[in-house]
């Protein structure tokens, strides 16, 4: 969640930063600007963390290249974006790693953690219609309307988008542990669509959905962008090539195949007729493996997750 509130002084120095923001006022996101101030009164709110600036200005946050304390542009490469968290937000390597240990600070008062889910072969599988075979077209007719409690969704009339079976269970449970973001190399529109049906009520992602946007290098995710402490992230994801320089923090999970994929020698769900059982199912075992390490952390038993054997435990 971001809220941003701006009182930009009277002088005619700050005049230029009123034409570069446009107030806005929305459930997760807002700027605002109120001139009765003749000091200038900067707090931006991410994720419940304030950051308060005074006249000693560090430059961070950047909206849109201008510096929300003294006004003053910045370089287009300044900073990290978040664009994730709030369009052409940028922020400080100081004041990201200030946010990253107030926010792990913030979550241990909550016996929580940090925990990154990739997406598809992970939380989902999704297939364009296109693409499908004459033994699935069936699906086309088996789909579900209700995003609470359904599995099989269409996507823009264009994908059928299958969730993984216990993963409303998961994320219920998780979300009671840990902070919780998505981390996809689809794109950002892709991300945000399908987030919808794994959590329509937004509780568990809020707007922590990191996508191939937010990535310097389209090939390799890295935990950069996620505001916590690395002590204390765990990431999990079918893929373990794209996480090479986290892989401390990596639990890796057998990919979810439900539609035909001829890139793999192993049959499909669809192809099986069936599906990955609940209770014998990979993110039941995924689930057994964060409880024990969440309860290793706040036992006092580990102060670094980075230091398990990960692969011991699933």
């Amino acid at each position: 969640m971001v809220a941003v509130s701006v009182r930009p002084p009277t002088s005619t120095h700050h005049h230029h930063v009123r034409s570069k923001i446009t107030p806005t006022s929305t459930l997760h996101r807002s700027l605002g600007l109120d001139s009765c101030s003749k000091a200038p009164r900067i707090r931006l709110k991410i994720f419940d963390e304030s950051i308060s600036l005074g006249f000693n200005c560090k430059h961070s946050p950047v909206i849109n290249g201008v510096c929300l304390h003294c006004g003053r542009p910045m370089a287009s490469d300044y900073g990290i974006r978040f664009d994730y968290i709030f369009d052409g937000l940028r922020l400080s390597l100081d004041e990201i790693s200030r946010l990253k240990v107030a926010n792990s600070n913030k979550l241990f008062a909550q016996k929580k953690l940090h925990l990154v889910l990739d997406l598809d072969h992970t939380l989902l599988h999704s297939k364009a219609f296109k693409k499908l075979t004459p033994d699935e077209l069936y699906l086309m007719k088996q789909t579900d309307s209700n995003t609470s409690d359904g599995s099989l969704f269409v996507l823009d009339d264009a994908y059928l988008v299958k969730l993984r079976p216990f993963v409303r269970i998961f994320l219920e449970e998780a979300s009671s542990m840990f902070e919780i973001y998505v981390c996809s190399m689809g794109s950002r529109y892709y991300v945000k669509k399908v987030a919808t049906f794994l959590d329509p009520e937004g509780k568990y992602f809020d707007s922590r959905c990191i996508s191939r946007e937010d990535f310097k290098e389209k090939s390799k995710k890295n935990l950069e962008l996620v505001l916590g402490r690395e002590d204390r992230t765990i990431i999990i994801d079918d893929t373990k090539s794209v996480w090479s320089d986290h892989l401390d923090n990596l639990i890796t999970v057998q990919e979810y195949n439900y539609f035909t994929d001829y890139h793999h020698n192993c049959k499909s769900y669809v192809e099986m007729k069936t599906d990955e059982i609940e209770s014998e199912g990979e993110l039941q075992n995924v689930l057994e493996v964060l409880r024990r390490i969440h309860g290793l952390f706040f036992d006092g038993l580990i102060k670094d997750i980075r230091c398990l054997p990960f692969k011991k435990f699933v």
